[in-house]
């Protein structure tokens, strides 16, 4: 019969005197010491106990497993043989034989083998010495991100020094494919990081038709606990030599934020000799100021319009039509809130002389809120502006919105919520022959609601739970009176009010249901949301008299894995089409997935078809497609393709794409887990 004992019953077994000295020593040590094994004896005069048979010695975090261990209790000497683990929530160790010190928290392990938990590191070596608390030496050693006996890949040298939360450091090093030597490497440095630490990242190359052969190198400087920075520079064989830099800051009251600037002189673009300058700035902040006061920064600048067409990587970037900056502050009551920003845009496509700035834009509002214990609520809406530029009418608009609205019930069936607002807008200081004008309108709003009409059922096809099936109907009555506003300046759509004098009917449906489980838990999810609403127009002129515009919104959530979404504007009077927007998606969660988008507008002459394709059935190859297609030119604006082959501690990315400017780039992406990945383009704002 096994015999277990523990060292607190033990110690609890010999003499008073014996047992504070020996409870002294181990708070010595930091923290108590305990031990069980099949056998355990205990020399007094020696200070040594002797443990065999599946012996577990535990301090703290430290648990060590073995066959047979020896403690010397006053040096804090282990020594251990026979399927020897070193565990800790995070790291492990193991060997045929090792001696360890609990005091010192040194130790040697023969036959090693080292796993970092967080890092998915492996380390084997004939010998693997702890050499202080973060501190390890590998002798005839190999590391790798890789799991398995024959790892994919690996590193082996003959002497490796190991720093956690620092580097793994060695000379003479081979890099293995299996267990084939591929590469010699005379001395290597492989991040053992936990922690953030200054050095030089891993450089980035690619290849674009606009730009040439890329390759970009980039340092990683930590200036505190709240700040660092990183230095790029980049050689593009095409263009030239790009620098540039980023600093990210977190400061206290929740202030945090990105400056970036870049700079390249190009030399060439599309094999046509340009010589200029180019650079962007960028500063992304987010903070409070004294006074409850919430600081926004958004600034992007370029000084040259083509800045994202030559540098952009996404169809966001490298079609942007202008680069806007805004700085705003604002402060949040109860019901109130006060916003005042400074809005400047750089136009990428027109007279950037005649592009409206707003310098500064002040909102003053109040939330709608109950007039004591009467059905009645009001709301305000005021906003100045002044508008400036350098050709074209400039000049300051200062706008008001009171509004009151009831809320009243009829019968206790319909809840009927009329809303009257007046619109006030004054203009001075215009750069016109008439220096001061005004402006006022009232807006009427009537919305009516019937309680939902809704009937619960059984859930169809053999599923257990509840379905709910609700009916809203709503109408809605818009008023604004036609005027003449030919004679006060265009700045916005505020400056040109159409009139209205119109009923919304509307039909809102929803379909609700409450899955249950074998164990009786349930889950709700909204199936089916279907908005039935046509315009009926009220105007005198008999040629824009009776119904208009017919809207269909639809949102299917069939599943988890499933999605489809419609908006659909038509004409009732002629069946025209004039607004259409589908959306669909697939997803598993092996990165199968299959989305789909489809856009129309009549006005603008949208008509813009997207397509996202993604495969991982073929594991361990990945596949993805892109498409966006302008059906309106029948042009192809970006097709990209990307194939990856992946492991699990590496993975191979090719990455094709062609855009509508004859663009054309590949990118050979290489990454290993716990070194980066090698591939791709550095840069700074706009960049990919």
């Amino acid at each position: 019969m096994l015999i277990r004992h523990l060292l607190l019953l033990l110690l609890l077994s010999l003499s008073c005197a014996t047992t504070v000295e020996a409870r002294s020593r181990v708070m010595v040590m930091g923290e108590p010491v305990y031990l069980e094994a099949d056998e355990l004896s205990y020399d007094h005069e020696a200070e040594l106990y002797q443990a065999s048979g599946d012996v577990r010695l535990i301090q703290g975090d430290l648990e060590v497993l073995s066959e047979q261990l020896r403690w010397h209790r006053g040096s804090g000497e282990v020594e251990a043989s026979g399927n020897v683990r070193f565990l800790s929530p995070t790291e492990s160790l193991s060997g045929s034989a090792a001696c360890y010190n609990l005091e010192a928290g040194t130790g040697r392990v023969d036959q090693g083998y080292f796993y970092l938990l967080d890092e998915n590191l492996h380390v084997r070596g004939s010998s693997i010495e702890q050499l202080g608390e973060d501190d390890y030496r590998i002798t005839s050693g190999t590391f790798t991100t890789c799991d398995g006996e024959v790892p994919d890949w690996k590193f082996g040298a003959g002497n490796i020094d190991v720093t956690l939360g620092g580097y793994a450091r060695a000379r003479h090093m081979v890099f293995y494919l299996k267990d084939i030597p591929t590469l010699y490497f005379p001395y290597m440095i492989y991040p053992a990081k936990t922690e953030r630490e200054s050095g030089l990242l891993i450089p980035s190359i690619g290849y674009s038709k606009k730009r040439g052969f890329g390759y970009g190198a980039a340092y990683y400087q930590v200036l505190g606990v709240n700040q660092d920075a990183t230095l790029y520079l980049d050689y593009l064989s095409k263009m030239g030599i790009g620098k540039g830099v980023e600093y990210r800051y977190i400061f206290g009251r929740d202030n945090a934020g990105e400056m970036r600037a870049y700079h390249i002189d190009v030399r060439e673009v599309d094999d046509e000799r340009i010589d200029e300058e180019r650079y962007a700035l960028e500063w992304i902040h987010t903070g409070n100021l004294p006074g409850q006061v919430r600081m926004v920064v958004d600034a992007l600048y370029v000084d040259n319009d083509e800045y994202f067409k030559d540098f952009g990587e996404v169809a966001g970037d490298y079609n942007r039509d202008q680069a806007q900056s805004t700085f705003s502050l604002s402060r949040n009551w109860r019901r109130a809130n006060l916003v005042g920003l400074m809005q400047y845009s750089k136009n990428l496509e027109t007279d950037q002389r005649r592009t409206l700035q707003l310098l500064p834009r002040i909102n003053f509002n109040i939330a709608r809120s109950i007039i004591g214990t009467t059905p009645l609520a009001y709301e305000w809406g005021s906003e100045y502006t002044h508008f400036w530029r350098r050709e074209g009418v400039t000049g300051q608009r200062l706008m008001l919105r009171p509004a009151v609205s009831l809320n009243s019930r009829l019968f206790n069936l319909l809840s009927i919520n009329p809303t009257v607002a007046y619109r006030q807008r004054y203009y001075w200081d215009l750069n016109l022959e008439s220096s001061s004008e005004q402006h006022g309108m009232v807006e009427v709003t009537t919305r009516v609601v019937t309680p939902p009409l809704q009937r619960t059922y059984d859930l169809p096809f053999g599923f257990s739970g509840r379905l709910r099936h609700a009916i809203n109907p709503e109408i809605v009555y818009d008023y604004i009176p036609e005027k003449d506003q030919q004679h006060i300046p265009r700045f916005d759509s505020f400056d040109r009010i159409a009139a209205k004098n119109r009923i919304e009917y509307a039909l809102v449906q929803r379909l609700r249901a409450r899955l249950d489980d074998e164990n009786g838990r349930r889950q709700y999810r909204d199936w089916v949301y279907l908005r039935l609403s046509v315009l009926q127009h009220l105007n005198k002129d008999q040629a824009e008299k009776g119904f208009g515009e017919a809207r269909a919104q639809l949102t299917l959530l069939p599943s988890e894995h499933m999605r489809l979404g419609a908006d659909v504007i038509v004409d009732s009077r002629t069946n025209e089409l004039k607004e259409l927007l589908v959306e669909g998606q697939v997803a598993d969660r092996s990165e199968n997935y299959l989305r789909l988008s489809y856009n129309i507008d009549r006005r603008t002459d949208l008509d813009y078809g997207e397509i996202n394709l993604g495969l991982g059935f073929l594991q361990p190859i990945y596949l993805t497609y892109q498409q966006r297609y302008d059906f309106f030119t029948n042009d192809r604006l970006e097709e990209r393709i990307g194939i990856e082959y992946r492991r699990q501690c590496w993975s191979l990315l090719l990455t094709l794409r062609e855009r509508t400017d004859g663009e054309q780039s590949f990118m050979l992406t290489f990454t290993m887990l716990g070194l980066g990945s090698v591939g791709g383009f550095s840069g700074g704002p706009g960049g990919g």
